[in-house]
């Protein structure tokens, strides 16, 4: 079974001394053991919009996690389309959908599950990384709820992942610790 992780530098693992190893899709391959194969197709800055500073689908990530014709889908972008010159929510709504009706059209007719961002936490009162947490929570995080529910997929919200940035150096991209809850959040969540 091919589990496809598709999203920014969360999915990536940035700030993480060893990505390849520590970014949530490697604990989550530890998880669900060899009957799986789990890729990491994240992209630093990426953005679900299509017409973002840094969209998804320009990358070859995108191609790539396409090409490989995944049995399940774990799609969680929309961090860094809370940046101002990102913004907007009938686009992000629109764009979000392209990309995931992309992923349900290919030949292995995947499960694509969508997943709700972790928190953004400002740093000293100040959005880091331009990311606004107040977008996260009132454009973001209720417009991909509503798409899972109009298109009947699941839907995954880590809002309440983390209560404060004790896992997370910058407020936005967890540490090892922080990684290890997120695989272990996104596998409790899942009906493997």
């Amino acid at each position: 079974m091919k589990v496809a992780c598709i999203g920014d530098s969360i999915t990536w693992g940035f700030t993480l001394i060893n990505p390849l190893r520590q970014a949530y899709p490697a604990p989550l391959q530890e998880k669900l053991g060899p009957d799986y194969k789990v890729k990491n197709f994240g992209h630093n800055d990426a953005s679900a919009r299509y017409d973002a500073d840094t969209p998804y689908v320009n990358h070859r990530e995108y191609r790539k996690s396409l090409e490989w014709n995944p049995d399940i889908v774990l799609l969680m972008l929309g961090s860094n389309d809370t940046k101002r010159r990102n913004w907007d929510p009938e686009i992000f709504r629109a764009d979000y959908t392209r990309l995931v009706d992309s992923y349900l059209a290919l030949p292995s007719s995947p499960r694509v599950i969508l997943i709700a961002p972790i928190r953004i936490f400002p740093v000293a009162g100040l959005p880091i990384l331009g990311l606004y947490p107040e977008t996260m929570e009132e454009g973001v995080r209720p417009a991909i709820r509503e798409i899972a529910a109009e298109k009947g997929l699941e839907f995954i919200d880590l809002k309440d992942l983390f209560t404060d940035s004790r896992y997370m150096m910058d407020g936005v991209h967890p540490q090892r610790k922080g990684a290890q809850m997120l695989a272990d959040a996104i596998y409790s969540s899942v009906n493997w």
